[in-house]
């Protein structure tokens, strides 16, 4: 025992010579650092713009991307006999009187203020009878647009074809009046519904930034020519573009033809690195003199109770468990003590949890297992092919035979398996198609899965439970409804995320269920809605507070199920058993 309290007091004695060696050569070091650190200060100032600009440019791509997403809806819900907006076009189309389904159709974009900024304007266009109509207020004149944008975009709708408002394409660009602008417009049966802003109010935000005098925020189109330019707090066309430098950072937008290209002035960084000079002054000053005090004080008041709480930890390893408190003036060392106590009580209590969670996850497991056995459903595929041989629909029995059996061989697969994106929404495609060869007339779908996730790796099922949930309620319905899969990534602060979008037309979550989704509450009563809150404790169960589910009812009608959860990369592990008919960047769409 004395012999181990030489050994300790030795190697106190040595970590007391080694931090004065540590603070010797940080003093050496410190001096030679400034002068590197002062040729860092242009570094990490572009670093910072560089952070301010993608965190910009990441909410300008969202925003581009959600106002595409609600052109393509709307406009995809012409065949909806509940579409507010197509009953208000149609208005428009029969009747003479225009205004109220006009002003109709203004109080529903009306919002779109609010979520995107008053600088995006929405309108409406009818081929049939050439006419245009602003949806959106202006900060000009109010519904009314400048009559330039009127006429450029009208001629924009006219150019393009039906097939090119999908949510992919980047955004046109439009020059009229001096100005230049970017436009989406989403077109069908003579009815365009479409948004435009000013280049000008992307720039706006980048006035806030510290670029100096001759510093600039610039956009630059596609073929290297530049739209606008911020400089010395004022705005410039190209027409009066001045000669600039090389840009220090360049950024790329996703949804629009445009790169964002910023400079800091020389100037501004002399001015950051005599601040930074300063600076280091003082801090070499403060440090040389508080050094000195600090291993008188750090030998008197820290080295002694930490040799008192290393053999108080000495002693609890031996078999002494109840443990003796260290006698220090320093409250950290007191609260040390309480702390590793509490630790001792926490350790038996996690033992207890984790054999808890382990049950529950048995429990979930099992659950999980009790859902795939559908022998009703297998039944029903099973009798319904019999029926098509004896009609001697050969073709069809064969194409539900082949359907069925895929189905069959994804349900059975090892529960805890995780799948590709692809081959789960394959599986709900299956699924829909068994239905649709039944039910030919009660729904259509479309599924639309980006190719940076189509390696992604979920939990099976965690889209299938929803898919069927609307498909199960539209049969019974008399309208037909439209149902519908995304999948797109996300980038967070966090790191890599994904975005499943599940939603449907019909008649949304009834609500006293949706009121209990929101509220994390369980779902389940006389054994409805099982599925749904299986999913939900197997989703908790493997993402955690890092996982975000979100249920709601469309404004238009129809349920939605937005979900967000890490990504999680595929591993080439072997044939996953499910064929990934869904291609990135592509959507299949079927109807009845």
């Amino acid at each position: 025992m004395h012999s181990a309290e030489r050994r300790k007091q030795k190697t106190m004695d040595q970590q007391m010579k080694r931090f004065l060696c540590v603070l010797l050569l940080v003093l050496a070091v410190y001096t030679a650092g400034s002068m590197l650190i002062l040729g860092r200060v242009r570094h990490q100032t572009l670093r910072d713009m560089d952070e301010m600009s993608e965190l910009y440019m990441r909410e300008l791509d969202s925003r581009f991307l959600r106002i595409s997403r609600s052109l393509f809806s709307t406009i995809m819900e012409r065949r909806q006999a509940d579409s507010a907006f197509w009953k208000y076009v149609n208005m428009i189309r029969e009747e003479e009187n225009i205004e109220y389904p006009v002003s109709k159709l203004r109080e529903m974009y009306l919002s779109s203020i609010w979520e995107y900024g008053q600088e995006y304007q929405m309108f409406l266009y009818l081929g049939e009878a050439d006419a245009y109509w602003h949806l959106t207020l202006s900060q000009e004149d109010g519904h009314r647009a400048p009559a330039e944008v009127q006429m450029a975009m009208t001629e924009q709708v006219r150019v393009l074809q039906d097939y090119s408002y999908s949510v992919k394409k980047k955004w046109n660009i439009v020059t009229c009046g001096g100005e230049t602008y970017m436009c989406k417009i989403a077109q069908t049966d003579g009815v365009s519904l479409g948004c435009y802003v000013n280049v000008k109010s992307i720039l706006e935000p980048f006035s806030s930034m510290t670029v100096g005098e001759n510093g600039y925020v610039r956009l630059v189109d596609e073929g290297g020519q530049t739209v606008g330019m911020l400089t010395g707090g004022k705005f410039l066309d190209k027409s009066t573009e001045e000669s600039v430098g090389e840009p220090s950072i360049c950024k790329l937008l996703s949804q629009a033809p445009f790169e964002i290209q910023m400079r800091v002035s020389g100037e501004r960084m002399m001015e950051l690195m005599l601040g930074s000079v300063i600076v280091l002054c003082v801090i070499a000053s403060t440090l040389i003199g508080v050094s000195a005090f600090m291993l008188w004080w750090l030998k008197r008041n820290l080295l002694a109770p930490v040799q008192q709480f290393v053999e108080n930890l000495e002693n609890y390893d031996e078999g002494d468990y109840k443990f003796a408190l260290t006698e220090t003036n320093l409250l950290e060392l007191e609260q040390i003590d309480d702390k590793f106590k509490h630790m001792i009580k926490q350790i038996r209590r996690l033992k207890i949890t984790l054999y808890e969670q382990e049950l529950e996850k048995q429990k979930v497991e099992m659950d999980y297992l009790k859902l795939q056995i559908r022998p009703h459903f297998y039944l029903n595929c099973l009798n319904f092919i019999y029926s098509m041989i004896g009609f001697g629909k050969y073709d069809g029995a064969k194409q539900m035979s082949r359907i069925a059996a895929e189905y069959l061989s994804y349900i059975f697969r090892n529960v805890h398996e995780l799948v590709p994106v692809t081959a789960e929404a394959t599986h709900c495609q299956n699924y829909l198609k068994i239905l649709l060869l039944r039910h030919p007339d009660n729904f259509e779908y479309y599924v639309e899965i980006q190719e940076e996730v189509t390696d992604a790796l979920i939990f099976p099922f965690l889209i299938q439970v929803f898919v069927e949930n609307a498909a199960k309620h539209a049969l019974t319905l008399e309208e037909r409804i439209l149902i519908s899969v995304t999948a797109f990534p996300e980038d967070r602060e966090d790191g890599k995320y994904i975005n499943l979008y599940i939603s449907d037309t019909g008649r949304g979550f009834p609500k006293s269920v949706l009121e209990r989704l929101k509220q994390g509450k369980g779902v389940s009563e006389n054994g409805s809605h099982v599925g749904i809150e299986n999913c939900l404790k197997r989703f908790h169960y493997y993402y955690g507070e890092q996982g975000e589910i979100n249920f709601d009812n469309s404004p238009l009608g129809g349920a939605i199920v937005d979900i967000h959860i890490p990504f999680r990369g595929h591993e080439k592990n072997g044939d996953s058993g499910v064929a990934d008919k869904t291609v990135g960047g592509t959507y299949e769409s079927v109807v009845g």
